[in-house]
């Protein structure tokens, strides 16, 4: 899996607030990091990263990259005098790349970038933030 780092990336508030994913684990193919500023371990947003080479006898030789994020959102819930946290609901995003063994780095390069445009389009951001449908 290479050298796991820590990943720092900003939300999208008003004033971003940059959210540090440490590493917490990597088991077989797949890397965990974890951001842990919420104050209860329900509510830790985690990473997950998975990379599977292409096996030996397969006809379609591809690497299977996988990204998976989980954000619980968290609130403080008071029964009989005791607050205490409550999972309200978890956000949840999948990331699958399937890549040929024969595609050139260029390819790759194209791939990740044209992504991350079309996660930044105006339409696709208006589906997620607004809810809103374009058909």
């Amino acid at each position: 899996m290479g050298n796991l780092t820590t990943i720092v990336v900003p939300d999208a508030a008003a004033t971003p607030v940059n959210h540090t994913f440490q590493p917490v684990k990597v088991d077989g193919d797949t890397a965990t990091l974890m951001e842990k500023s919420n104050t209860s371990s329900l509510g830790y947003w985690t990473l997950s990263m998975t990379q599977r080479q292409p096996l030996a006898g397969q006809t379609d030789k591809v690497y299977r990259t996988k990204a998976i994020f989980t954000m619980p959102i968290v609130y403080s819930e008071t029964i009989n005098g005791v607050t205490r946290p409550s999972l309200g609901y978890t956000l949840r995003a999948t990331v699958d790349i399937t890549v040929p063994e024969s595609a050139v780095l260029q390819n790759r390069k194209d791939l990740r970038k044209l992504l991350v445009g079309i996660l930044n389009d105006g339409q696709f951001v208006d589906m997620v933030e607004n809810q809103n449908n374009l058909y």
